[in-house]
C-alpha cells in the first residue's frame, strides 16, 4: 500500500509549533491518542535514537498503546520516527512517520507523511489519527488550555468516575462558549487540585447525585 500524506496550516511561527514537540506538558495535551481515546501516560524524549511509549484506554475503556522510537530530529525543521500499535484498531504493521515545519506567510504548514500501510483500512484509520492529533496540535501551540486526560489521570490518581466527567463538561462547555484560554487555566487547575482531594465516600455520594439528576434530564 502507498502512504499517506496530510496537511495543515496553523497560524503560529514554526519555534512555537516545534516547542509543542519538545515540551513534555504540552506534547501530553495533543499527541498519541486516536479520535475518541485518552492518553493515560508516556515515556520517552524527543531525540534521536530514543524509545518512546504511549499508553491509551478507548471509548469503552479498554487499555492499548503506541510504541516506537524516535530516528532523526531537526530542531524546528523535521522529525522522523517509527511507529507501531499495542491493541486497538489502527492495524499491527510498523511504519515511518516524518513531519516536517515550514515558515510560510502568516504561520507554519505542517506535513506529515507515513507509512507503508497494509490495507486501506489502516491508511485511512492513521489519516483519521493524525487529522485529530494535528488539530489539538493547533489549539495548543496557539496558547488554549485544551483539557487534558493524562494530566486530570495522574493528578486525581485515576479518578474517572461521574464527578470526572462532570468535571470535563464544565471544562468543554467554558471552551465552546468562548471563555479566555487564562481562565480556563485557572479553573482546570483548580478541579485537577480539589477533586482529587474528595474522599472516597463523599465522592461516592456526589457521583449518585450526579447520577440521577443527569437520569432524571433524560
Amino acid at each position: 500500500m502507498s502512504g499517506l500524506t496530510v496537511e495543515l496550516f496553523v497560524a503560529q511561527p514554526v519555534e512555537r509549533i516545534f516547542e509543542a514537540f519538545a515540551d513534555p506538558f504540552q506534547v501530553r495535551r495533543w499527541y498519541g491518542a486516536p479520535p475518541g481515546c485518552h492518553r493515560t501516560s508516556g515515556s520517552g524524549e524527543v531525540a534521536p535514537g530514543e524509545p518512546f511509549r504511549v499508553n491509551l484506554i478507548d471509548a469503552q475503556g479498554a487499555a492499548f498503546a503506541q510504541t516506537g522510537s524516535i530516528l532523526a530530529v531537526e530542531p524546528g525543521e523535521r522529525l522522523e520516527l517509527e511507529m507501531a500499535w499495542e491493541g486497538g484498531n489502527l492495524g499491527r504493521e510498523t511504519t515511518r512517520a516524518s513531519i516536517t515545519l515550514r515558515p510560510v506567510e502568516g504561520g507554519t504548514r505542517l506535513e506529515v507523511l507515513q507509512g507503508p500501510f497494509a490495507s486501506r483500512e489502516s491508511l485511512e484509520a492513521h489519516r483519521a489519527y493524525w487529522e485529530c492529533a494535528l488539530g489539538r496540535l493547533a489549539r495548543v501551540s496557539s496558547g488554549e488550555a485544551v483539557p487534558c486526560f493524562e494530566e486530570f489521570w495522574e493528578e486525581s490518581r485515576g479518578f474517572t468516575g461521574p464527578l470526572g466527567a462532570a468535571a470535563y463538561t464544565v471544562l468543554a462547555g467554558l471552551r465552546e462558549s468562548g471563555a479566555a484560554p487564562e481562565l480556563l487555566s485557572r479553573i482546570e487547575e483548580t478541579l485537577y487540585t480539589h477533586l482529587a482531594r474528595v474522599p472516597s465516600e463523599t465522592a461516592e455520594v456526589l457521583g449518585a447525585v450526579l447520577r440521577v439528576r443527569l437520569k432524571d434530564g433524560e
